[in-house]
């Protein structure tokens, strides 16, 4: 319904997802996997980041140290390149800024990779010392929604940053009923999100390893000469 002309409505505080195609994802994605895998084989340990280890699953799990954008990997320099176009463009638009994207630099603060199956998963968290996160969905393997309507398969899970109402509940605050979403996702999608954002990563199993790519950024207007 419409409001009437006498009253007037205005939202503050929204949170925004932002979903961005790699249109280069069928030329790069197999020798990106390829290096990934290459880099997984000459890790000591599942979790060579050594960040939160009790927050993952101590098997079904792979993760890189937070560095993996600054590799000198061809396939992963183009990547990181749209990923860092990408970032500009959401953070204007959030901003309503009449910046060109050309006149904001994007640092990639940490990025890395999760080779997951047999269950693993990384339990709900936040990021800190950024603005923007990402996850590239370089191969979703069987990531899904469950037959039986439970939580999907190896998906993300973002949580809603506002307390219901003061945990009080009736009809008045039903909006703000749904306490978690679980965006769709697809091989090639590089999904942005604020970093205050809660979030998890849902145990996955499938016939082939579900791979993602995060970053977390920082950005800033270039200096004008």
């Amino acid at each position: 319904m419409t409001l009437p002309s006498h009253a007037a409505v205005k939202q503050f505080w929204p949170t925004s997802l932002y979903a961005f195609a790699w249109q280069e994802h069928a030329d790069e994605a197999a020798g990106i996997i390829s290096y990934l895998y290459q880099l997984r084989d000459e890790q000591e340990t599942n979790i060579a980041s050594g960040i939160a280890p009790g927050a993952k699953s101590q098997e079904g799990l792979f993760e890189s140290d937070f560095d993996l954008l600054d590799r000198p990997n061809e396939g992963i320099q183009k990547l990181k390149a749209f990923i860092q176009q990408s970032i500009k463009e959401a953070v204007i638009h959030a901003n309503r800024s009449t910046l060109d994207p050309s006149q904001l630099n994007v640092q990639i603060a940490d990025s890395w990779y999760h080779i997951t199956n047999s269950g693993g998963f990384h339990d709900s968290h936040f990021h800190g010392h950024c603005s923007w996160c990402g996850i590239y969905y370089l191969r979703i393997g069987d990531s899904g929604e469950r037959k039986n309507s439970g939580a999907p398969n190896g998906g993300n899970r973002f949580y809603s940053p506002l307390w219901r109402g003061g945990n009080f509940q009736d009809f008045g605050n039903t909006y703000l009923s749904e306490t978690s979403v679980d965006p769709p996702i697809s091989d090639g999608m590089l999904l942005l999100f604020p970093s205050y954002l809660m979030h998890s990563g849902l145990p996955y199993e499938g016939t082939e390893d579900r791979i993602v790519i995060s970053v977390n950024s920082r950005t800033a207007p270039t200096s004008k000469k």
